[in-house]
């Protein structure tokens, strides 16, 4: 797992996604094709015929959050536009949340990240 300073900018990776309306809230589900890490991997997926498509459906919050991992926010932004759009008893403390929340994604290959230097 890796870090991002605030002025990093995440940036999706893939196109295959959908936003829906459930329960009135927005949702985004995203569809990729999972690659074999390693050769036990590749071995495993074909001992056992496991599709590698997955599908990941996020909340309204994760909504947030990858709406505008764009190419055009840094972290610290998203992270004010989830704390001014979301209850914060649900997302507090939200650079904590939000910095977990990247990481996995990143550890997905779903987002890629641009580090700005300070200027």
């Amino acid at each position: 797992m890796s870090t991002h300073a605030p002025n990093a900018i995440p940036t999706q990776t893939t196109d295959d996604w959908e936003v829906t309306i459930s329960d009135g809230d927005r949702r985004v589900t995203i569809t990729w094709t999972k690659s074999p890490r390693n050769r036990l991997d590749q071995f495993l997926f074909d001992l056992f015929g496991t599709s590698r498509e997955r599908e990941l459906t996020l909340d309204p919050i994760g909504t947030t959050v990858w709406r505008h991992c764009d190419g055009d926010h840094t972290v610290s932004e998203i992270a004010s536009i989830v704390a001014e759009e979301h209850d914060a008893n649900r997302v507090e403390p939200v650079n904590e949340t939000l910095a977990h929340f990247l990481m996995q994604l990143e550890e997905r290959e779903l987002i890629q990240f641009d580090d700005q230097a300070d200027e």
